[in-house]
């Protein structure tokens, strides 16, 4: 009997030294892989992130909340730490930006797309090219998973338009020299009453108009032939990311409507309304609005030129001829 037990017992002994001998040819090679699959998620996560889409129980947010929300931004550093800064609506105002939510701490990655976060309420997942945060909002007595994704900030999707120099802004401007109306510029406006179409032969562009209305109103229409996420962002639009195939939305903003239908030929049309002063005999300024300036060439020709300031703090002028229908 001893000697069968003490025969059982190599037996056990060899077996697991062959058991450990294997695990240790094994784990340089999966240590190795480890590793490579953390220099990977870390090297995507590390940088600056903007909010491009927020839902709550799977509903978009609506354009005045996300107004302040598209404005959060996240940030991983090298050093293993982070930021992630919320902008809300604040609780005795629909405008402003007033409530500010910031979460921050240390992160671990711990392999492919898999980060472990301290300091952190809320579940953060690394999806793909997009950061996910998903937090618990209440709703009466229930508990909603509002969800915010985050996109990198150098992300080809918040580029500019090829067409944004051809858009004229009209939002959010003002400009006090334009409210001086002391000129009589009654026989201005006799002459310029009515619609103006612009002279260009560009797809969409060509469809744009002014039209110069009694009471000093004065009704701007813009086409583009595509949009893009910058422009959404501009307007409070919060769709999915990668942008869906599908887009159907009209918004206020301000003076402007904007609808945007990817159905469309022209797939963005602003209509901004707008009051005009006549500043002497052959210029019109567009009241509280800067960087726009209509001058009467004739009575059938008005140059519209619009200066603004470019991504890289260049002045630019811009210059479109409109003709009288």
């Amino acid at each position: 009997m001893i000697r069968i037990k003490t025969h059982k017992s190599i037996l056990c002994i060899l077996f697991s030294l062959t058991l450990f001998s294997c695990d240790s040819d094994s784990n340089p090679e999966n240590n190795e892989q480890v590793s490579q699959e953390v220099l990977v998620t870390k090297e995507k996560l590390v940088g600056n992130w903007k909010l491009v889409s927020s839902t709550i129980d799977n509903k978009n947010v609506s354009p005045s909340e996300f107004e302040c929300l598209k404005n959060s931004t996240a940030t991983f550093n090298q050093d293993d730490t982070y930021e992630v800064t919320f902008l809300k609506l604040g609780s005795n105002s629909t405008t402003l930006c007033s409530r500010t939510v910031t979460q921050s701490g240390t992160y671990t990655v711990v392999g492919l797309n898999r980060v472990t976060f301290f300091n952190f309420d809320s579940e953060i997942e690394l999806i793909d090219d997009t950061l996910q945060i998903t937090s618990k909002v209440a709703n009466g007595n229930e508990q909603q998973d509002q969800i915010d994704i985050f996109i990198r900030s150098d992300n080809s999707e918040l580029g500019e338009n090829q067409e944004e120099t051809d858009n004229v802004e009209t939002d959010n401007q003002t400009d006090e020299d334009n409210n001086d109306d002391t000129f009589d510029g009654t026989e201005v406006i006799q002459n310029i009453l009515g619609k103006w179409k612009i002279d260009s032969d560009k797809d969409c562009l060509q469809k744009n108009t002014i039209e110069f209305k009694p009471q000093s109103i004065f009704e701007f229409i813009q086409h583009k032939k595509t949009f893009n996420r910058r422009d959404l962002l501009d307007y409070n639009v919060s769709v999915s990311y990668p942008l869906p195939e599908s887009i159907n939305a009209t918004i206020i903003k301000g003076n402007s409507t904007v609808v945007f239908d990817t159905s469309a030929e022209c797939q963005f049309i602003k209509t901004s309304t707008l009051e005009y002063i006549v500043k002497d005999e052959k210029t019109i300024a567009l009241k509280n609005i800067s960087g726009v300036k209509l001058l009467l060439e004739n009575n059938n020709t008005i140059k519209l030129i619009y200066t603004f300031i470019d991504s890289n703090a260049n002045e630019q002028v811009r210059e479109f001829v409109y003709r009288k229908l």
